[in-house]
């Protein structure tokens, strides 16, 4: 990726010696981070450009590249194999083993995706637009204006799928506006995109199944490891959930504070406020309404939502809107993704198979990682780099 490109991001880099070595405390934070479908690697990029693979087994790190675009760092689902893409603009598809199994020209990508045979790769672009394939074959998916964007919204265009369900999923703003049919997303003519809130796509045929409404300002979404459920939260308290067999049924999620918003259809006239509180649990001090990342953390549809500029994370079970626990990530603001970081809400992953969570810090260039019990329903650290 062309440096000038991230000129606000990039700091100066550590000079390394050849080869592969443990990180330096001099790199600089998680851009984005993807944790292996098994559990026992994880691959970052960080913001001096920095591609890193972390052995979570062995608890060792080694420095593959120091010229990776920042936000490039992915696994493909059930193999351990991710992608990367260097400032060349050239996108890699390699092995934990350091075998490469494909690579290709491409411009600089703001998040990718490809599915476990190589066959589908989607990427965005800075100004949100999304494109199948590479080379001589790639064409756009969605392309229809050039605001939102990631320079106007200071927000990735989050993209995630479900092979299983042949479907993938794209979340960036809150948007309402129109229809499918009154808005195809491929529009070269169209100044302002219809496509930058919760939007369920086709994975074969790349066209969209439904435009899932009711988020506001910067919104993150997932698809659910199954590709059963679609789960969103959004900067302004706002937290949805489809059933993918039913996307034009909304559901909300419980409120940490005021528990469940009623629809119209359900209101209650003895309960003035429009709110059910009756299965609330008590939220810890430090916990916040405004989601800044979801992310699966079983295989049973459990996931957790992580607050934006809080150390709280809430346990849901999608299907489910009440919250059903609360986990303390630690109060050290050097160890998590704490702050306003909508920029790099992808430096927080899971693997759901393994239940195991990744996440970069708000200083340096480390990560915390954590095992999630689901028997127990506990979540414990277990690694701890500075």
């Amino acid at each position: 990726m062309v440096r000038t490109l991230f000129a606000t991001l990039i700091i100066t880099a550590q000079v390394m010696a050849a080869g592969c070595s443990v990180l330096p405390l001099t790199h600089g934070p998680v851009m984005a981070v993807s944790v292996a479908s098994s559990g026992d690697y994880a691959i970052s990029s960080h913001r001096d450009n920095a591609l890193v693979l972390w052995d979570l087994q062995d608890r060792e790190s080694h420095v593959l590249a120091e010229n990776a675009n920042i936000y490039s760092a992915r696994f493909l689902q059930g193999r351990s194999a991710f992608l990367w893409q260097d400032l060349e603009n050239v996108v890699h598809v390699e092995t934990v083993s350091g075998k490469e199994l494909r690579s290709f020209e491409h411009f600089p990508t703001y998040g990718h995706i490809m599915t476990a045979g190589l066959k589908t790769y989607l990427s965005v672009d800075a100004e949100w637009n999304v494109y199948s394939g590479s080379g001589a074959s790639r064409a756009p998916v969605l392309k229809d204006g050039i605001s939102p964007s990631f320079k106007g919204s200071h927000k990735l265009l989050n993209i995630s799928l479900s092979e299983k369900k042949g479907f993938f999923l794209t979340a960036g703003v809150g948007s309402d506006v129109g229809t499918i049919e009154e808005y195809p997303p491929v529009d070269r003519n169209r100044r302002f995109s219809r496509y930058g809130g919760v939007t369920l796509w086709n994975l074969q045929t790349k066209k969209p199944i439904a435009r899932l409404k009711g988020n506001s300002a910067k919104t993150h979404a997932i698809l659910s490891p199954d590709g059963r459920w679609v789960v969103s939260g959004d900067e302004s308290y706002g937290g949805l959930f489809w059933n993918t067999e039913k996307p034009d049924s909304r559901n909300y999620l419980a409120s940490y504070f005021s528990g469940l918003y009623l629809d119209d259809d359900r209101y209650e006239a003895e309960d003035p406020r429009n709110w059910d509180k009756s299965q609330l649990i008590d939220p810890p001090k430090g916990a916040s309404g405004r989601t800044l990342a979801n992310a699966f953390i079983d295989n049973s549809d459990y996931f957790l939502r992580f607050g934006n500029q809080s150390h709280i994370a809430a346990l849901y079970k999608a299907g489910n809107p009440w919250p059903q626990k609360y986990f303390d990530l630690g109060t050290d603001p050097r160890l998590v993704t704490y702050g306003s970081h909508y920029s790099r809400n992808t430096a927080i992953a899971t693997s759901p198979e393994a239940g195991v969570l990744v996440m970069g810090h708000d200083e340096g260039g480390g990560i915390s990682v954590y095992q999630y019990d689901a028997d127990q329903q506990t979540l414990e650290r277990t690694w701890v780099v500075e």
